[in-house]
């Protein structure tokens, strides 16, 4: 009997990951993993004992890959969900086939974080209170703005890696920041502040 080849798992996840991100989801399979490390297929199989596991995990460490390129920068909430919003529409241009693979499982991209999870009532009441006592406006206006900010970034994203709309990078930030400014306003917030308070 051959012996055991060992494979770290986070090899395996990570050679998983740059073909998902270089070529899409769709060519993952386990040969295809065995001819990108250099292995055979047994390492592969050892570590996860299927394929279905594998998917499993890479789903979650795509999903961590991803939430570990969203920290919020910025001095106050606002700025900070905006920061995430960027980082977001900027992957749609430089790593679209991860968001798509994402994509396959909406809801278990919002139970497991990513922007989706702000509409986690637990995860974002901390936000929403922050946002309305930094900004200057009601609970109920906070979490209405964090809503807005999400499903228009959402929105943006999927027409842009479908192809639905053509823009450059800085068009699409510029239509980002445009929709949080609005409804800063729409809240009652002064144009100019509305502009300092996503860019603090």
């Amino acid at each position: 009997m051959p012996p055991k080849i060992q494979i770290p798992k986070e090899k395996i996840l990570r050679t998983g990951l740059d073909l998902v991100i270089r070529e899409g989801y769709e060519v993952i399979n386990i040969k295809r993993l065995a001819q990108e490390i250099g292995c055979s297929t047994q390492p592969i199989s050892w570590s996860f004992g299927n394929m279905e596991t594998f998917r499993e995990e890479l789903f979650r460490y795509a999903l961590n890959y991803m939430n570990s390129k969203m920290r919020s920068n910025g001095n106050n909430p606002g700025a900070a969900l905006f920061s995430v919003g960027e980082t977001y529409v900027n992957m749609a241009f430089d790593e679209p086939n991860l968001i798509r693979y994402l994509r396959t499982d909406s809801k278990g991209l919002v139970a497991m974080g990513g922007i989706g999870a702000v509409f986690d009532e637990t995860k974002n009441k901390t936000l929403c209170e922050a946002l309305s006592r930094v900004v200057g406006f009601s609970e109920e206006k906070a979490r209405e703005f964090m809503n807005t900010v999400v499903i228009y970034t959402q929105g943006l994203v999927t027409f842009i890696i479908d192809g639905t709309i053509t823009v450059s990078r800085e068009e699409a930030l510029q239509m980002l920041e445009n929709v949080g400014v609005m409804h800063m306003v729409y809240a009652g917030i002064p144009y100019e502040k509305a502009c300092v308070l996503l860019r603090q």
